[in-house]
């Protein structure tokens, strides 16, 4: 009887012992309350201040995450050079007290005022034509405003060549006669005295096929990052054509999906997946469409935080049953 009641009280102890335990774990895992917030619109060429405020006292750990560069501090003062049309900002708190920490994060939708346009507005581009391409501030009601320009095609430095000339300080860059080599993506660079920045203006892509589609963005993309892709049209948006996106093959999956005109934000979530984005241009009126499509892999990452933390528990689970049950004496009976 003796011996019973020892062996029962040796369970209960272990039991107890598997309970504090796993409860320890779950308490790990609750963290302050962390929040992000800011005043007004965030435009590329103005400073924005993200502040982050969180439950954690006293005496707590600010850090900040944005395009790969780490912030310390609870304020976050950016300016936004209009590369990007939205942001990933993360913020993390950390109590060095018990060592826990908690974070979150937030998507940020950026407006560029900068933009290329053509002059005149409505012309088509044609070869052996003249044409000129305008570098804008919807801001800013004179053009004297916009200094020091740089021109951009496909990414690289304008070359200059004989059928072009930059005109108003760089302000316009003019072709005298259109070259089938003078196509591509075309951006101005500006700079910005009021934020002592420099700011990439939207891009504009100059093609002899007025129905030119294509979607820009990565080819890979990885679950819980957010990607980003644009559907790029040689025709002006809800001037000459609109445009839509279509799923063939199924709707994206994932935790986050927005799309705004020819802009398309997601977040995936289910990796060894693909994804076909379709972007088609038209003008219904006039019978004319274009489009292009996309095809995207959802490669997989290492295993997350929370899938850490569930392994971690199946672990302590399986210990548990192997403490309790490989210490059960055997009765002869």
């Amino acid at each position: 009887m003796a011996r019973m009641r020892s062996f029962t009280m040796s369970i209960t102890w272990k039991i107890l012992y598997c309970a504090l335990l796993l409860a320890s774990m779950g308490a790990a895992g609750l963290g302050a309350t962390v929040q992000i917030s800011w005043t007004g619109r965030v435009t590329a060429g103005s400073r924005t201040t993200f502040i982050c405020s969180s439950s954690c006292f006293p005496n707590c750990i600010y850090s900040w995450s944005v395009n790969g560069r780490t912030v310390n501090g609870s304020a976050l003062t950016w300016t936004p050079d209009g590369q990007d049309v939205s942001v990933e900002l993360q913020c993390t708190v950390l109590n060095p007290k018990t060592g826990r920490s908690s974070s979150t994060t937030t998507i940020v939708e950026i407006r560029n005022p900068v933009s290329v346009q053509l002059s005149p507005p409505n012309i088509v581009p044609s070869l052996n034509q003249p044409l000129s391409l305008v570098c804008q501030d919807s801001e800013s009601r004179d053009h004297p405003a916009l200094s020091d320009i740089v021109w951009y095609k496909d990414g690289q430095k304008v070359a200059f060549q004989e059928n072009m000339r930059f005109l108003q300080n760089n302000l316009t860059l003019h072709f005298d006669s259109l070259l089938s080599s003078d196509a591509g993506f075309y951006q101005c660079e500006v700079y910005v005295p009021q934020s002592e920045t420099r700011v990439y203006s939207l891009g504009f892509l100059l093609s002899f096929d007025p129905w030119n589609v294509t979607i820009s963005g990565p080819d890979e993309v990885f679950p819980d990052r957010l990607s980003q892709f644009v559907c790029v049209t040689s025709c002006t948006l809800n001037v000459e054509c609109t445009v839509r996106w279509a799923f063939r093959g199924g709707f994206p999956i994932g935790t986050y999906f927005s799309v705004n005109a020819n802009h398309l934000k997601w977040i995936p979530s289910k990796p060894g997946t693909f994804q076909n984005f379709t972007c088609i241009a038209e003008n219904k009126a006039a019978g004319r469409s274009a489009e292009d499509t996309k095809t995207v892999e959802v490669k997989g990452i290492p295993i997350s935080r929370s899938e850490a933390t569930q392994l971690s528990g199946l672990l302590v689970l399986a210990f548990c049953f192997f403490l309790i049950h490989t210490t059960v004496p055997v009765f002869k009976i």
